[in-house]
């Protein structure tokens, strides 16, 4: 899957604005649910390729973590680091928003930011 160039720079837009929004978040990344990215905006040098397979890889794991805890859907996953956070959603069928945010981040804030980013793009970029 690949966007359209439009479409492509409506989401590097968002991305950024995420970036903009949330104190101490210096990356976002849009991929394919099976690992490939499509856009990225960054603050700082990150191996987005690399990253965009792996987000693929936790959102597989954290839906299946769900499903066998008979939970419902799995929304997102965190990661927390010594030095901040990764938050990985799914926000479509077919895509994945990775964003990420040193320790001086509030997680709250970060979550939200991701949330209202990944909405505008599920409801602007059509994914078929």
């Amino acid at each position: 899957m690949k966007l359209h160039p439009e479409a492509e720079a409506f989401c590097r837009e968002k991305l950024g604005g995420l970036i903009d929004r949330c104190e101490g978040a210096y990356g976002a990344i849009l991929s394919t649910i099976d690992g490939n990215e499509l856009t990225a905006a960054t603050q700082r040098e990150l191996p987005t390729s690399r990253i965009a397979a792996m987000s693929s890889s936790l959102v597989a794991l954290g839906e299946t973590m769900a499903r066998e805890a008979r939970q419902q859907a799995c929304k997102f996953v965190i990661v927390e680091n010594s030095d901040g956070y990764a938050v990985t959603m799914r926000i479509t069928p077919r895509l994945v928003l990775t964003s990420f945010a040193g320790k001086q981040a509030n997680l709250g804030m970060l979550l939200s930011s991701s949330r209202a980013t990944a909405d505008v793009i599920a409801s602007s970029v059509k994914t078929s």
